[in-house]
């Protein structure tokens, strides 16, 4: 039973309502279920990132309980149901859950029928970790290395998926010169986007960037050998 399996799935969330209910997918069409379930997943984030920020809890387990809730999710969701154009959200519930080999063949599809250049970016990057992950070091660099020539005004996701999520995935595994050729293309990449300076979202990159690229040359250096202590 969900409610004694996941009793704070049944809490009252101060300002932010309560958590969905991962039994109602039960209702759902299965090929409906993995886009619902990532609608879910997003609304149960929100309302754990406000607890967080609150300092009702911490964010280990924030982590935690969003994997519980994933892991739910998951159990409801046929696999063989989901569409191509929904792959995307099915591999969001698959990554949280550390489930990389599943993620990996689900981003290869979501790659192939991404219908955007942000989708296609995104799902692109979110692959190479996938393969990082799965011990797949030269072709998640290969693969992350396909983005880098994107338009200067889609290229904002780089930088951070490399540093944060392909980088910490694949070094110390054979290939961390190839990785920091990597990180400093994606530094480049970052330096060469444009963003709308007058708009609160533009503003806000700009002031981060220097934090992530700083971030960057120094792991850069960590992984060339040239770092000082």
């Amino acid at each position: 039973m969900l409610k004694k399996n996941l009793p704070w799935l049944c809490l009252l969330l101060v300002g932010c309502g309560q958590f969905p209910n991962p039994n109602d997918l039960a209702t759902i069409p299965a090929d409906s279920k993995a886009a619902v379930a990532y609608k879910q997943l997003d609304s149960v984030e929100t309302t754990l990132d406000y607890k967080v920020i609150q300092s009702e809890i911490s964010d280990e387990r924030r982590n935690e309980m969003i994997r519980q809730f994933s892991e739910e999710l998951l159990k409801t969701i046929d696999p063989k149901a989901i569409p191509d154009s929904d792959q995307w959200m099915y591999a969001t519930l698959l990554r949280v859950t550390d489930r990389w080999v599943d993620a990996e063949e689900a981003l290869k599809i979501a790659v192939k029928v991404a219908d955007s250049p942000d989708r296609k970016i995104n799902d692109t990057l979110k692959l190479a970790q996938a393969q990082a992950k799965n011990g797949e070091v030269a072709e998640a660099i290969k693969t992350a290395s396909v983005v880098l020539t994107v338009p200067d005004t889609d290229a904002a996701p780089i930088l951070p998926s490399v540093l944060y999520e392909i980088v910490p995935a694949a070094e110390n595994k054979g290939h961390d010169k190839d990785l920091a050729k990597l990180l400093t293309e994606a530094i480049a990449c970052h330096m060469r986007v444009k963003v709308d300076r007058t708009s609160d979202s533009g503003r806000q990159f700009l002031i981060a960037r220097r934090y992530h690229v700083n971030k960057a040359h120094q792991k850069v250096e960590q992984l060339s050998g040239t770092a000082t202590t």
